[in-house]
């Protein structure tokens, strides 16, 4: 006689086969597999694995050795974005303290990585990077002419696969003749320091000449290659009898940030820098573009290219913010009463 199923045979068959299958996906859990029945063919389907997030590769080349002090606020700017290094992002520092001879070893190292991403500090540090490639986004900051430089095509549409933050030295030129002015009312001959490696900078020193020239200052430009020539530059000025000294940046040429303040307040020369460390150091102002709002550009910058941005296409930043240092000390090496016009539009002052 045939065999027919009875209900109650049925509803066992289908808790059986239940358990069954429980216990299957029980048992490929433990043995480290994801699966569920698939919902309309009862297929067993194992799903993708979530993907690792990208750690970005950064690469920081600089000849300054004060890049780690720089890059602060480049760090902090980019926590701010959600960056968070060791998960999201490494930071490679490739820093020559002073020095340009070995940027471009250091660049075709971080080439070679490859990094993702090149911050290039500084003009040397810039050439050495976009001599050593062409497809690697390249963002630069403390350059005051990238066109002139060779960097950019324009600063509203760079070209290439470089941009970056200029520090408008072309703009804040004839503030810093003006505040020094001020500071020294009797002001008629000013000297003008720059470094003369850096042959874009010429344009620099043209702007300060035409700053001073309006206020009818006698100028006489001093282009220094080291050390020692930035010496004899200070002492030519005291010898010739200035009244002042205007240095443009020049962290590379310099013995160290207090050698110009040193020698300058000897021969009782007031003096006005374009870097912001030699005044912490000893000299007497500084005036430029605020350092922590252009390297907060800088990673304004990175995130956007790690977004996938052509840096071709992304327009050159300017600063928005200004700093003004005036040191107190040095002004009573050098025997000098800061007026109180020129203190009310200080930033910071060094007691």
């Amino acid at each position: 006689m045939a065999y027919r199923e009875r209900p109650a045979d049925r509803g066992t068959a289908r808790a059986n086969a239940g358990l069954s299958r429980r216990a299957f996906v029980q048992q490929m859990a433990g043995l480290g597999a994801v699966t569920f029945l698939g919902a309309c063919d009862g297929q067993l389907v194992t799903p993708s694995p979530t993907p690792t997030p990208k750690l970005w590769q950064i690469g920081y080349l600089s000849g300054n050795a004060s890049a780690y002090n720089y890059a602060g606020p480049f760090r902090e700017r980019l926590r701010e974005l959600g960056y968070v290094e060791g998960r999201d992002i490494e930071i490679v520092f490739r820093v020559a303290d002073n020095d340009a001879t070995p940027l471009p070893g250091m660049a075709a190292e971080l080439v070679a990585l490859p990094v993702d991403v090149l911050i290039a500090e500084a003009r040397e540090a810039q050439l050495a990077a976009r001599d050593a490639t062409k497809s690697i986004p390249i963002v630069f900051t403390l350059t005051s002419d990238p066109v002139a430089a060779g960097l950019v095509k324009s600063l509203s549409r760079p070209g290439g696969n470089i941009t970056g933050v200029i520090t408008a030295s072309l703009q804040t030129a004839p503030k810093r003749v003006e505040l020094l002015k001020e500071t020294v009312p009797g002001l008629a001959r000013l000297g003008i320091v720059w470094n003369a490696n850096i042959a874009a900078m010429r344009t620099v020193v043209q702007a300060t000449e035409d700053a001073a020239r309006i206020l009818r200052m006698e100028t006489r430009a001093f282009g220094a290659h080291n050390a020692g020539e930035l010496d004899a530059a200070v002492e030519t000025m005291a010898r010739e009898h200035f009244d002042g000294l205007v240095m443009l940046t020049g962290l590379s040429i310099v013995r160290d940030h207090r050698q110009v303040p040193d020698l300058a307040a000897t021969y009782r020369l007031p003096q006005m820098f374009a870097d912001i460390e030699i005044v912490r150091a000893g000299g007497l102002m500084q005036f430029g573009a605020n350092f922590a709002t252009i390297y907060g550009k800088a990673a304004f910058l990175v995130d956007k290219i790690l977004r996938g941005a052509n840096p071709g296409e992304l327009p050159v930043e300017q600063p928005t913010e200004y700093d003004f240092i005036v040191n107190l000390t040095m002004a009573r090496r050098l025997g000098l009463t800061i007026p109180t016009s020129v203190i009310r539009q200080a930033t910071e002052v060094i007691p």
